[in-house]
């Protein structure tokens, strides 16, 4: 077996993607800061920020003193010319973002969900990712790299999606392979609120969270001690089985949980739902009530600083209220917002991934 060495070559390219990353990170920095907390010396930073520089992928900006003295200077990520594309494929419909590399959102796209079938859902989302270069190119836009958020049951690290919700003969699918082939871009592949979760931690940071995202199905992703856990799947409330009005086991919470219950009960679509919402406030509260439970669980498992609620379901305030309910008297700080992006934690994450295998 041939032996593997480091060359300078290697250790070159690792140290550049390590201040680039730092950079990324911090989403402002200075060289002194850089060379404390790496270890790098003055003149590795100085010379390999310079070269960031140069090649457009940070900029140098000058602070506002106010006073007479002269102003500093921080480095950050550019806001223009290069971006990572972020798709979120989800039931609840199709989203791709376009992130400058300072995590500024430049463009989105929406469609709405029409796939019967697994190629047909690949094809949307290759289509949908597309649409997105053909506007970066009108745009000269370098695009940095890819990152897929997937609704269902995902493995990561494989970069495969082993059951998507609603498709029926779903067979395992290594899409990150799939795209880094059709696209030649560095793709990273993740859960859907897993990805929601990275981006909020991107913006926000704090040591434990909880993320749920309810919608037609019910996702989770779980943050402990500052580190999200992987396979977040196995969390999932989804699957697990609510209690009906005598306290007997019933369906499961994706069944009576979700819009999708809601709209089953009546036999009404969800643009109808959302039209009159307060035709269907006793539907929505039954429907909040059963996750009440699950949430107040989990709540007390984990014991996160934070619990985020996401998802189109989470508009409808009869729902909302009634799936809070039992954590009114705990100590947690919670965030409701139906706005939390999957494809911006998706591009987020692939920036980070691919920052060690891209090409300067």
């Amino acid at each position: 077996m041939a032996k593997k060495y480091i060359t300078q070559d290697i250790l070159k390219k690792k140290t550049l993607a390590d201040i680039f990353a730092f950079v990324l990170e911090r989403g402002q920095s200075t060289r002194r800061e850089i060379e404390h907390e790496t270890g790098f010396s003055w003149g590795t930073v100085s010379s390999n920020v310079a070269y960031l520089i140069e090649k457009g992928y940070v900029r140098e900006k000058r602070k506002e003193t106010g006073g007479a003295g002269r102003a500093s200077c921080y480095l950050k990520a550019a806001s223009e010319g290069i971006a990572s594309i972020g798709i979120d494929i989800n039931r609840s419909g199709l989203c791709c973002e376009i992130v400058a590399l300072d995590s500024c959102v430049i463009k989105k796209f929406e469609e709405d969900f029409c796939a019967q079938t697994q190629a047909e859902l690949i094809e949307q989302a290759e289509s949908l990712c597309r649409r997105a270069l053909d506007w970066c190119k009108q745009g000269e836009i370098r695009v940095f790299s890819l990152g897929i958020a997937v609704q269902g049951s995902v493995n990561g690290r494989k970069g495969v999606c082993t059951r998507f919700t609603g498709i029926e003969g779903w067979r395992d699918y290594n899409i990150k392979e799939h795209f880094e082939k059709a696209f030649a871009l560095p793709t990273y592949l993740g859960h859907d609120p897993k990805c929601m979760l990275l981006g909020e931690m991107h913006r926000r940071r704090c040591e434990s969270c909880v993320l749920l995202r309810i919608d037609n199905a019910i996702g989770m992703a779980v943050l402990l001690d500052g580190r999200v856990l992987d396979g977040t799947e196995r969390f999932e409330l989804g699957h697990t089985l609510a209690l009906d009005g005598t306290g007997k086991k019933g369906l499961t919470l994706e069944q009576c949980g979700t819009l999708s219950a809601v709209c089953a009960v009546r036999e009404r679509k969800e643009t109808e739902l959302f039209a009159s919402p307060e035709k269907y406030e006793k539907e929505l509260s039954e429907a909040g009530a059963h996750l009440s439970c699950a949430i107040y669980n989990v709540y007390t498992l984990f014991k996160p600083q934070r619990l985020v609620l996401t998802g189109k379901a989470v508009k409808l305030d009869s729902f909302t209220e009634s799936a809070l309910s039992l954590l009114k008297e705990e100590k947690v700080e919670i965030t409701v917002d139906s706005d939390i992006s999957a494809a911006f934690g998706a591009a987020v994450e692939s920036m980070k991934s691919a920052i060690r295998e891209f090409e300067f």
